[in-house]
């Protein structure tokens, strides 16, 4: 039934007794012009591409419709308008919402029908065919108003089942997430101290051979697994456990600079062209700077494994109004929309090694500065990750003493 009150709309349109009496007595003419209808009504559908997209399922498929609207049609001109004929006219705007048969095409089916009963009526020359087409006119208002009222609530029920769906599918991978950080952060402590004996007994056992033997090279490649191991634990338990910032004054022309000089020997920095373009004035900031350096870190990183060799990467630097903008810029393959939207999601990855924590940590680490990290990307043209700082941190953030 519809949400609103139907008595109060039947006397607002003046729908009465004497309608359902005159619909009653235009039953036999009507009837003789349902087949026109009909025809006209698939027509018009097959016409256009909106409507036209939910008849899929070929002349079966007309055939059952066009049964149905003749009794819908039929029921027009029945004189028994009680509850149930209007419960059943409110499925027609819930069916609409279920095909995906958008409501502009209700008012274009309700103007057919309309026009070819109008004409043929008009045209037999029925004695008070205006008074009875009067009384048609009412009923076929009220119909499209059950009609349009049941979409409405059809497609908002439609609409918060989406949502509620969507917040449950979030709060289930949120739990997992959640799961998976505790086993990782688990696993990780399990495993970092194992390592780093691992490693300085590989390096005790290393420094101790002759240059020229033959199996440095091999312990050499143990210790880069193992520092690449380490690196993994790192990451994880940096985002299983991530430490709140201690906001100190942070210089970030001198926390670029430092940042540059490790990098410059990095074997992945070393294969691209690394421009800066840094502004003359940056202002201080209130941030951690060991954290800002893992951000600045991370994207370099990024960039460099997406570019071609002696590709371009830039970082530029720029004083805001109320803080400074970090832009990090390659020239790589870039991302497509689906992936870039994923980017920063924890776990998710396009590389054949790494933990996809990368972004996701760079990401943490901005927004617990109260700043904001966005990534644009271009497939073929390549990428720039913005991050922006404000100079204060945010009022929850404390010292992080």
């Amino acid at each position: 039934m519809p949400s609103f009150d139907l008595e109060e709309l039947r006397h607002y349109v003046g729908f009465d007794d004497q309608d359902v009496a005159n619909l009653r007595a235009l039953a036999p003419q009507a009837a003789r012009l349902f087949p026109a209808v009909l025809d006209r009504f698939y027509e018009e559908a097959q016409r256009h591409a909106g409507a036209r997209q939910v008849f899929t399922g070929g002349p079966e498929q007309i055939a059952r419709l066009r049964q149905s609207l003749a009794q819908w049609l039929q029921a027009l001109f029945g004189g028994k308008y009680d509850e149930e004929y209007w419960r059943q006219r409110a499925r027609i705007g819930a069916i609409h919402v279920r095909v995906g048969l958008p409501q502009q095409y209700m008012f274009a089916a309700m103007q057919v029908v309309w026009e070819e009963l109008e004409h043929g009526i008009q045209r037999q020359g029925l004695k008070d065919a205006a008074v009875k087409l009067a009384s048609l006119h009412k009923l076929l208002t009220l119909e499209l108003a059950v009609m349009l009222d049941s979409y409405k609530q059809s497609y908002s029920e439609q609409i918060r089942q989406t949502e509620r769906e969507a917040v449950q599918e979030r709060l289930t991978e949120a739990r997992h997430l959640a799961q998976i950080g505790h086993l990782a952060a688990s696993l990780a402590h399990e495993i970092k101290n194992p390592l780093a004996g691992i490693s300085g007994a590989i390096q005790v056992i290393r420094d101790s051979m002759k240059p020229n033997e033959p199996h440095r090279p091999i312990l050499d490649e143990v210790l880069r697994q193992v520092i690449r191991l380490d690196g993994t634990v790192k990451d994880l338990l940096v985002y299983a456990r991530p430490k709140p910032p201690r906001f100190r004054p942070c210089r970030i022309s001198d926390m670029v600079a430092s940042v540059l000089t490790v990098l410059r020997e990095q074997p992945e920095m070393q294969r691209v062209r690394l421009e800066c373009v840094n502004s003359q004035s940056l202002p201080a900031i209130a941030a951690d700077e060991n954290q800002l350096e893992q951000v600045l870190t991370n994207l370099l990183l990024n960039a460099a494994q997406a570019s071609p060799e002696d590709g371009l990467v830039r970082l530029t630097t720029t004083a805001q109004a109320d803080g400074v903008r970090l832009a990090i810029e390659d020239r790589g393959h870039g991302m497509d929309e689906e992936v870039r939207r994923q980017a920063a999601e924890p776990f998710f990855t396009t590389k054949a090694k790494g933990t996809g924590l990368g972004l996701s940590i760079c990401q943490k680490i901005v927004e617990t500065h109260g700043g904001r990290m966005t990534i644009r990307s271009v497939v073929g043209e390549g990428t720039e990750v913005v991050v922006d700082l404000p100079a204060k941190p945010p009022a929850a953030g404390g010292n992080g003493a």
